[in-house]
C-alpha cells in the first residue's frame, strides 16, 4: 500500500510539473494554444491531443522514477554517498531515457554532456547537503548521549 501511495503521489506530482512547465513555456514564446513539448516531439503526432496525452504519461513516468528513487534513501545500512550514487544512477538513467522521449533535448554528444554535467553537480549539492545534515545529527546525539551520562 505504501508504494502504491508513493506512485500515486509521484505521478501526480510529475503531472502537474509537466503542465507547469508546458504552460509557462506556451506562454513564454506567446504560443496561441498550450504546446506539451518542442515541435521534435509534436511533429511525431498527427494530432495535438494525442502528443499531449503522450507528455502527460511521460510526465507521470518522471514522478514515479523520482518517487521510487527516494526509497534508496532510507537504506541505512549504506553509507550517504553509496546512497547518494545509487539515487543518482537510477535516475540519471531513467530521466534522461524519459526526457529524451519528451523532446527535452536532442540524442546528441554535446547536449548529453552538457546535460550530465548539470546533473552531476546538482547531486554534488544534495550529497554535500546530506553531509551536513548527518554530521549535525551526530553532533545533536552525541550531546544528548553527554548530557544523560
Amino acid at each position: 500500500m505504501k508504494i502504491l501511495k508513493k506512485i500515486v503521489l509521484g505521478a501526480s506530482v510529475g503531472i502537474n510539473i509537466g503542465l507547469l512547465f508546458a504552460v509557462s513555456f506556451s506562454y513564454a514564446y506567446q504560443l496561441p494554444n498550450l504546446v506539451a513539448s518542442g515541435p521534435t516531439f509534436t511533429n511525431h503526432f498527427h494530432r495535438p491531443l494525442t502528443a499531449l496525452v503522450c507528455s502527460i504519461v511521460l510526465w507521470a513516468l518522471m514522478g514515479i522514477l523520482f518517487s521510487l528513487s527516494d526509497t534508496i534513501f532510507q537504506n541505512d545500512h549504506l553509507s550517504i554517498t553509496r546512497r547518494t550514487i545509487e539515487h543518482f544512477s537510477v535516475t540519471y538513467v531513467g530521466f534522461t531515457i524519459l526526457a529524451i522521449l519528451a523532446g527535452w533535448f536532442p540524442l546528441s554528444l554535446p547536449w548529453l554532456a552538457f546535460y550530465t554535467l548539470i546533473y552531476l553537480l546538482i547531486y554534488l549539492i544534495i550529497w554535500l547537503i546530506s553531509m551536513a545534515q548527518a554530521k549535525k545529527l551526530v553532533r545533536e546525539l552525541n550531546e544528548n548521549f553527554k548530557s544523560t551520562r
